[in-house]
């Protein structure tokens, strides 16, 4: 099994202003998620993380979605789940 199969992803969508935001945030949360972007003139990153760091990854997007506004568009929400 090769690195890729085993890294989860998160796409998340914010304003492209903070962008640079974003990748500070996550990357000072040593060894979470690397965190590339994708789509800079939509504001669309992605996070990178290993199946032991992924829930954390998630949870930062969650707290992102309420600080800044970002959504999370992938994986998707059940629909019982809160933002």
């Amino acid at each position: 099994m090769d690195n890729l199969s085993k890294a989860k992803r998160v796409i998340l969508k914010c304003d492209p202003a903070l962008i640079a935001d974003v990748h500070s945030i996550v990357e000072s949360r040593d060894y979470v998620a690397v965190v590339r972007t994708l789509e800079p003139d939509m504001g669309i990153v992605e996070l990178i993380a290993t199946r032991d760091t992924f829930e954390e990854a998630v949870e930062i997007c969650k707290r992102l979605e309420r600080q800044i506004g970002a959504i999370i568009l992938h994986p998707a929400r059940k629909p019982w789940e809160k933002a």
